[in-house]
């Protein structure tokens, strides 16, 4: 198109100079696979049909349109011009038929009234010896093509080439030949998106291409002029040779095993193909591949399901004869089952005996540990006591005389004796007792001995914090109460040695049972103290973040060395002298924090210090409570 400079279609007065060149070039016959159906312009069409008038050896092509309909299938001829099918050598149709796979193999050459375009090319082509060898061949019926090749295996030229074949084409080309007109594309899209006259040959798929209809006619023609189709085999033939194939097959896999029947298959149906490969290029017989195939797919699926049926009657018959044993065999195991239970049963007891035992040791020891904390407790407890109670003890008897000093006096005033001037003798009694010092020190007192029972009744204020009982179960609590109150009654432990740095931020009521987080409290500060052998610091410190609360205590006491902190949680891990500590401490700690659904970690340099982080939920997931 770009050579002629022209889309399709072309004028038909180019076609009548092709026409002429052909003829010109020797050509001997001259098929045209292009219908000219419709009228063109006049001039055009008249020189055309000249063109075709002049040569004498000019073939048209006629077309076949098929209706189909629901209720009926019409087939319509479309002929060429009238003017041009009366100067034409010979009209025929184009007939081909596609396979169920949309591959072009076979083609009927003759059907009533009605010859086909390869067939009338020949027939001009041959002369009457020639003609009458076609005579074996019955072109009513389909025959199968003889494909050479893929597309463009039969010579093919370009439609400008032939206009100028004397500047373009080597001599001789045309001379003497059948020279076929018809459209040919270079490159096809998807077969799935096929031009109306462009079809799948067997080579199709090998070489990726499609092939047009002008050559699939020229394949055609050159079957027929070298009298040779595509043979096959009749129907009883092909059922004779698919069942010897299958019976054959049959009787060799009787006796072997899967594996290797399915090898003997896979030979079997190689040297099919091989078979079939090698008549079909030697004599052009085609023989039945895919029947063959799916039989021997067949008759090895067979195999396979009496050898599975085999199995199975095999399978029966065992399973069959350990049924007969099978009672035997149940009341055996029933027996052992039996005894194994006894003995599952004595071994539980003696378990749950020494589980019973292992928790009344744990009952002691924890109990032991409380002993020891509520010792060290009721000593300094007495200590701080003992002090207040003391002064007020010691005030009391200066108040005592005092007060009788004070009696006199109101007794000297209050006599009524007229012998005595009562007046006189009450300030002789003041200044005998010494009104105005005696006043002010009874004041002192008083005030010394409230101080001394508020000094007391704190103590016990406090003690009633750390002890408070978690019979009600979880309330809500303040921390830092806590911890205040647990510094109190340590105050004896780090008094005049220990300097206490708080930082408390801003912390919500918890839900917690808050005599065991106190008793935390009490053995994490307890540790901080003792912890330091002389003098030093203490520093506490609480924050909210989020849903929970965090309480640090740290010390720069003589810390933890690096290889011991992974084991200051275990049970009677200690390290404070024997006699000193029982190693319970910090284990019923982190339990106690383990119950509230928190954590407790811990972090120390040897020399530095040792830091402890309690962080608890601000509510308690009560599943954790057990």
């Amino acid at each position: 198109m770009a050579e002629i400079k022209r889309l399709w279609p072309w004028p038909r007065g180019l076609h009548a100079k092709l026409i002429h060149q052909l003829n010109k070039a020797g050509a001997k016959v001259i098929g045209f696979d292009i219908l000219f159906a419709e009228p063109s312009e006049t001039k055009e069409d008249a020189a055309l049909e000249q063109a075709i008038q002049d040569a004498g050896n000019v073939v048209l092509v006629s077309a076949l349109a098929v209706v189909n309909d629901p209720l009926f299938r019409l087939t319509t001829r479309i002929d060429p011009l009238a003017t041009l099918a009366k100067v034409a050598t010979g009209v025929g149709s184009p007939i081909i038929t596609m396979d169920g796979d949309g591959v072009v193999r076979r083609s009927r050459l003759l059907y009533p009234g009605m010859s086909s375009f390869g067939l009338e090319v020949v027939g001009k082509y041959l002369s009457g010896p020639e003609r009458k060898a076609l005579s074996k061949f019955d072109f009513t019926k389909e025959l199968l093509i003889n494909h050479v090749g893929p597309s463009r295996t039969i010579t093919t030229v370009s439609y400008y080439q032939a206009i100028d074949y004397e500047r373009l084409l080597p001599p001789g080309i045309f001379k003497d030949k059948i020279v076929l007109v018809g459209r040919s594309l270079e490159t096809i899209p998807e077969p799935q998106h096929l031009s109306g006259d462009t079809f799948l040959t067997p080579f199709s798929w090998v070489s990726g291409g499609a092939v047009a209809g002008v050559e699939i006619q020229a394949t055609l023609i050159n079957s027929l002029l070298q009298q040779k189709f595509v043979s096959e085999l009749s129907q009883p033939a092909r059922i004779a040779l698919v069942i010897t194939l299958v019976v054959i097959t049959s009787f060799l896999l009787v006796k072997l095993k899967p594996i290797f029947a399915m090898l003997i298959v896979g030979v079997i149906a190689g040297l099919f193909i091989l078979v079939a490969h090698f008549l079909f290029i030697k004599e052009l017989l085609w023989l039945p591949i895919v029947s063959g195939i799916i039989g021997l797919v067949l008759v090895y699926g067979t195999y396979l399901l009496s050898r599975a049926l085999m199995v199975e009657q095999e399978r029966r018959r065992v399973l069959e004869e350990a049924n007969r044993n099978l009672e035997t065999k149940i009341k055996a195991r029933t027996q052992e089952l039996s005894d194994a239970h006894q003995e599952l049963n004595k071994r539980h007891q003696e378990l749950e005996k020494t589980y019973t035992n292992l928790a009344h040791a744990k009952e002691q020891l924890i109990h032991s540990e409380k002993m020891a904390s509520l010792g060290f407790l009721v000593a300094g407890i007495a200590h701080e006591l003992n002090n207040p109670i003391s002064f007020v003890h010691n005030n009391l008897e200066f108040i005592e005389e005092y007060t009788k000093r004070l009696v006199k006096i109101i007794y000297a005033y209050s006599l009524n004796d007229k012998a005595v001037d009562s007046r006189r003798l009450g300030d002789h009694q003041k200044d005998i007792a010494k009104f105005e010092t005696l006043g002010n020190k009874l004041q002192e007192l008083i005030a010394s001995c409230k101080t001394g029972a508020e000094r007391v009744k704190q103590i016990v204020l406090d003690l009633r914090v750390f002890s408070r009982t978690d019979d009600v179960g979880l309330v809500m609590t303040n921390l830092q109460n806590g911890i205040e109150s647990t510094l109190n009654l340590l105050s004896r432990e780090y008094k005049d040695r220990v300097v206490i740095n708080r930082n408390y931020g801003y912390l919500p009521e918890i839900e917690c049972y808050p005599g065991q987080i106190n008793q935390v409290f009490m053995n994490l500060l307890q540790n901080a103290a003792q912890a330091i052998p002389d003098k030093g610091e203490i520093w506490i410190s609480t924050e909210t973040s989020g849903a929970w609360v965090k309480i640090s205590i740290r010390d720069n006491g003589i810390g933890i060395l690096s290889q011991d902190m992974d084991k200051i949680f275990d049970p009677f891990y200690t390290t404070k002298p024997p006699g000193q500590g029982t190693g319970l401490g910090l284990s019923i700690t982190y339990g106690i924090v383990q119950k509230h659904g928190g954590k407790i970690s811990a972090k120390s340099k040897l020399n530095e210090g040792t830091e402890f982080t309690v962080e608890l939920p601000i509510r308690i997931n009560r599943k954790n409570i057990s």
